[in-house]
């Protein structure tokens, strides 16, 4: 995703949709790397839902968010340049056993960094939310990629860490290892 297209996307969202929002997913790593994502994806607060589908109700420069329902819903924004797909990601079911927002608290005060005026998550945020769903493994080709395109594997480590945070650090762990095993099969260097 281009730099300055998540800048529109990111000035979009705060003058018109006026929600507190960190950048996560490949939009983030790409800051470091070039991975070649193709949307740009927003971690949000619980609470700001409501308020969100009422900014998006009548919009003429983007969509309604879908599903209407749920903890991932996108919309797709009309911008110059084109469309420009939008995932607004709760940030409820990367807490763990902690009560409502924590994981975005944290997040914004511990694991991210203003850049361009736009708050990004740092890279082990980004994979630990990659482990942390359900249908995790469903994320390995963005993880694997994020490797491969040189975001160190101990930011893998740093996900676990942020697993323990949140109560997760076995299954975040058992998980991490996973795809550091798959990476060093591809690994070219590897005797």
């Amino acid at each position: 995703m281009n730099p300055q297209t998540v800048r529109k996307v990111a000035a979009w969202i705060r003058s018109e949709l006026r929600v507190p929002f960190v950048v996560v997913g490949g939009s983030a790593i790409e800051r470091h790397v070039s991975v070649g994502t193709k949307d740009v994806d927003v971690l949000i607060a619980v609470g700001d839902w409501s308020s969100l589908d009422s900014a998006l109700e009548h919009r003429r420069d983007a969509t309604p968010l879908d599903p209407s329902t749920g903890t991932i819903r996108g919309t797709v924004l009309m911008l110059p340049e084109g469309r420009v797909d939008v995932e607004f990601i709760s940030g409820q079911p990367f807490s763990g056993s902690r009560p409502g927002d924590d994981f975005v608290v944290y997040v914004r005060n511990y694991r991210s960094s203003i850049s361009h005026g736009i708050r990004y998550a740092d890279e082990a945020v980004v994979f630990y939310m990659r482990l942390a769903v359900d249908g995790w493994e469903a994320n390995g080709p963005g993880i694997l990629r994020d490797l491969r395109a040189g975001v160190p594997g101990s930011t893998l480590d740093a996900a676990v860490e942020i697993g323990r945070r949140f109560g997760r650090q076995s299954e975040i762990r058992e998980r991490a290892a996973f795809f550091r095993e798959k990476a060093h099969l591809f690994d070219p260097r590897r005797e």
